[in-house]
């Protein structure tokens, strides 16, 4: 990891995309699930263009792969320097102006690692973490996120309670919001189909009155990103659940189909299915 990070920003895209390559030429996992994916996701599509979206998403997976040990190796400056263009940025400071807790929500989209980055260096930050089971990736991963001032909280009931701390006394979270928990979630449409969502956000905004601001930084095809921050759906801050979860997975929807193929359909989102419906991976 420590070589691939100090190779140029030229060198890790082509051999992200090499590696892309690789999953695309074969029937490796990761094409079948994209493909199964995209399918469920984008019926309109037709065969031809399915296929496209298949291979370029998979060409943003294997720079998504390429990119990390580059983000979290380098000196902020570095990162930073990659970051060509932020839109959106004051409808977070409008509300953080007030004092009032904003929930970031980037989902997998683009590269989620370069908004934590930005985040965290300009305003501080508290986000959820799950430790890996190995030791040497949790270090270097621990130490990359939380080296520009990220607060870094378990993935449990403290963690909870540290989130809501923060909003409540007017600060930033971050949160993945399609992620498919293993507790604490319920079904909601995503693209018409069922998905397993999580709870959290949903009654987190309930409880704190805080708002919803959606992050995404894009992939240029020159080279670098676009910070990307748009509204959330009204609907995720509703009491009643269930519209709150479909606001949620809507407000995902919407920043994914403004670059479909820098989303990682690679997710198994639907691993997990309604009683009475055949499994889908």
């Amino acid at each position: 990891m420590r070589f691939v990070a100090a190779l140029p920003w030229s060198w890790l895209r082509a051999l992200g995309q090499f590696l892309g390559w690789i999953f695309w030429r074969f029937d490796t996992r990761e094409k079948l699930v994209t493909a199964t994916n995209i399918a469920l996701c984008l019926p309109e599509l037709d065969a031809a263009a399915r296929d496209e979206l298949t291979r370029a998403s998979l060409v943003d997976f294997g720079l998504m792969a390429f990119e990390l040990p580059k983000l979290w190796l380098s000196p902020s400056p570095v990162v930073e320097a990659q970051i060509r263009a932020i839109e959106g940025e004051g409808l977070m400071l409008q509300q953080l102006c007030k004092r009032r807790g904003v929930m970031v929500l980037a989902p997998h989209h683009g590269n989620w690692e370069v908004a934590g980055i930005y985040l965290a260096e300009h305003y501080g930050i508290t986000t959820m973490y799950l430790p890996s089971q190995s030791p040497e990736i949790e270090a270097l991963v621990r130490t990359a996120r939380s080296r520009n001032g990220a607060k870094l909280v378990p993935a449990d009931a403290g963690g909870v309670r540290s989130l809501y701390k923060t909003l409540k006394q007017g600060g930033l979270v971050g949160v993945l919001p399609d992620q498919v928990p293993s507790q604490g979630a319920e079904f909601a449409p995503f693209f018409g189909q069922p998905a397993l969502t999580m709870t959290l956000v949903s009654n987190l905004l309930q409880k704190t009155q805080a708002r919803a601001i959606m992050c995404v930084a894009l992939r240029l095809p020159g080279g670098g990103f676009k910070l990307v921050f748009t509204e959330a759906d009204d609907a995720i801050y509703t009491d009643d659940l269930q519209q709150s979860l479909a606001g949620l997975n809507r407000s995902i929807e919407a920043v994914v189909r403004v670059a479909p193929e820098q989303y990682q359909w690679e997710y198994k989102r639907f691993k997990r299915q309604p009683p009475g419906l055949p499994p889908v991976y």
